[in-house]
C-alpha cells in the first residue's frame, strides 16, 4: 500500500519504455494496480514488473486505447508514450508530430468521458529557449531548437485545453535529462557504458554542454507526488538543479571505475543545433509536494556500473 494509504488504478502509456518501466515498478511497489499501454516499438516487456498487465497497442489506435481505458477504469492516466530520441525526431519530423501531438490528442480524447482523478502529460526541458540560467516554469521563455521540443510545446497546449474543457486535474511535467537502467535509446550515457564494455576509449561529439541528469527512479517519485495531490492544473520542472558536462560524467566514471578512459572526438556526433546549458529550477515542485531527488549523479552511475557489469 502506498504512503497515502489508498491504492489507485493507473494506466501508463509508454509503460515498457525507459521512464515508463521505472514508473511502473514504483507504482507497483506502492501497491497501486497498474495497466501498461505500449506498442513495444522501443520498450521491452521484460522491463516491467512481473504480474503487471500490459496492453500492446499504439496511442494512435483510438479504438484499442479506448477499450483499454474502459476495461481498466483508471483513476490516474500517465501519458509518457512519445518519440524522444532527438536524431530520430530530426530524421522523421512528420512521424514525430504524429506520435507526439496527434497521439497526445488521442490519449486526452479517450480520457474525456471518464471519472479520472488525475492526468499527467510528460513534457520536456527541451521546450525552453537556450540560456545559461536555470529554467523557471513561469519566467523562462519557450523556444525549442528542434521538432521534438516543438511537439512537446504543442502537447502542453493540448493538456491545458483538456483541463479547461473537462475540469479534470492535469499536470504538465517537464522532464530534464533522464538517466538510469533500461534505457531504450542511444543517448550519450548508455553510449559511454556500451563503449566501455569493449575498450577504454569512447567516441563522443561535443563534451562541453552541461545537462541536468536525473535518475528515472526520481522521476517516478515526482510523478507519483504530483498525482497524489491532484491539483487542478500544474506545471513543474522535474530535474535535480545541478548540471554536468559530458567531460564531468566521464571524469566521474574514471573515479568510480578506477580505470583510464580516453575520449575520442568525432565530428559526426556533434549536433548542428546545440545548447550549452540545460538546467532545471525545481523550486516549484519541491515547495508544492515536498519531492526532491534522492539519487546523485554518482549514485546513478554506480548503479549503471552494476547493471552493465563493468
Amino acid at each position: 500500500m502506498n504512503a497515502g494509504g489508498q491504492s489507485r488504478t493507473v494506466l501508463v502509456t509508454g509503460a515498457a519504455g525507459f521512464i515508463g518501466s521505472a514508473l511502473c515498478r514504483r507504482l507497483c511497489s506502492l501497491g497501486h494496480r497498474v495497466v501498461g499501454y505500449d506498442d513495444l516499438s522501443r520498450g521491452r516487456r521484460e522491463y516491467l514488473p512481473s504480474g503487471m498487465r500490459l496492453v500492446e497497442g499504439s496511442i494512435l489506435d483510438v479504438a484499442r486505447l479506448d477499450d483499454a481505458m474502459r476495461e481498466s477504469r483508471p483513476e490516474w492516466v500517465i501519458h509518457l508514450a512519445a518519440m524522444h530520441f532527438i536524431p530520430d525526431c530530426i530524421a522523421h519530423p512528420d512521424k514525430t508530430m504524429a506520435v507526439n501531438v496527434e497521439g497526445t490528442r488521442c490519449v486526452l480524447d479517450c480520457c474525456r468521458e471518464r471519472s479520472l482523478r488525475h492526468v499527467a502529460f510528460a513534457s520536456s526541458g527541451a521546450v525552453y529557449a537556450p540560456g545559461d540560467a536555470p529554467c523557471v516554469e513561469t519566467r523562462t521563455p519557450l523556444g525549442p531548437l528542434e521538432v521534438y521540443g516543438e511537439s512537446k510545446v504543442a502537447g502542453e497546449q493540448l493538456a491545458r485545453r483538456f483541463h479547461e474543457q473537462t475540469g479534470i486535474s492535469t499536470s504538465i511535467l517537464r522532464f530534464f535529462n533522464a538517466i538510469g537502467r533500461h534505457e531504450t535509446n542511444w543517448h550519450v550515457v548508455p553510449h559511454i557504458f556500451e563503449s566501455l564494455r569493449r575498450s577504454d576509449s569512447v567516441e563522443l561529439g561535443s563534451t562541453a554542454p552541461r545537462r541536468d541528469y536525473i535518475d528515472t527512479r526520481d522521476i517516478a517519485d515526482a510523478i507519483v507526488a504530483v498525482a497524489d495531490r491532484a491539483e487542478p492544473l500544474t506545471l513543474y520542472n522535474v530535474g535535480t538543479g545541478a548540471a554536468y558536462s559530458v567531460d564531468e560524467v566521464v571524469d566521474a566514471l574514471r573515479r568510480i571505475l578506477a580505470r583510464p578512459i580516453t575520449i575520442v572526438q568525432k565530428q559526426s556526433r556533434v549536433r548542428t543545433n546545440e545548447r550549452m546549458v540545460l538546467l532545471a529550477d525545481i523550486g516549484s515542485i519541491r515547495k508544492a509536494t515536498g519531492w526532491h531527488p534522492q539519487f546523485s549523479l554518482d549514485d546513478t552511475l554506480r548503479d549503471l556500473v552494476a547493471a552493465y557489469r563493468l
